[in-house]
């Protein structure tokens, strides 16, 4: 080996460090532009609500769970809101409502959603227990109510809601949303 040889080959090796060294440098820089993209990002998840599909009544007789699984999709469909879901809402509302009480469903359902729009909320229902009454056609929903501003949690809030079904051409449709009062 002679001199000349050596140095190219060290000049290779050398240009080979530099370049493996800048690689190294830019997917660190690169891996501390997405690290700080995300901590700095702010992210909120709606939950969508379930959907669930028509029942039928065999018989006059009515499943408990079914009108439960309608109750929570009413629900959820109601308050599990925020500025860019809220037609999804309102089509379970729709879906779901009785032909003689839909338009008043859907007023109040524009209430809600009027209200979210204009104060740019979210808002994120929990239930927490779930009562039938003896016909099963009404159901009372105990639980919390969040409220969030961006990501922020701004307000919690205890809500009771009773849910009343009819039947209606062999299905079982809402027909009415109210909220109640906590007993003192």
């Amino acid at each position: 080996m002679n001199f000349q040889t050596v140095q190219k080959q060290l000049r290779t090796a050398r240009v080979g460090r530099n370049l493996g060294l800048g690689l190294v440098a830019a997917l660190g820089l690169m891996n501390a532009g997405l690290t700080y993209t995300i901590f700095s990002q702010s992210n909120q998840v709606i939950l969508i609500p379930t959907n669930v599909s028509d029942g039928m009544v065999a018989r006059g007789a009515v499943d408990k769970r079914y009108v439960e699984a309608l109750a929570l999709d009413a629900v959820y469909g109601l308050y599990n809101a925020s500025p860019a879901n809220l037609e999804y809402g309102r089509s379970v509302i729709e879906r779901l409502a009785a032909v003689a009480d839909r338009s008043t469903l859907l007023r109040h359902y524009d209430e809600v959603s009027t209200d979210i729009r204009e104060r740019d909320i979210s808002t994120v229902f929990y239930p927490g227990t779930i009562e039938h009454t003896n016909n099963s056609l009404t159901v009372v929903i105990e639980g919390q109510l969040q409220t969030f501003l961006n990501t922020v949690l701004v307000n919690i809030e205890p809500r009771r809601m009773m849910l009343n079904f009819v039947t209606e051409a062999g299905s079982v449709r809402l027909s009415r949303i109210s909220r109640l009062e906590f007993d003192e």
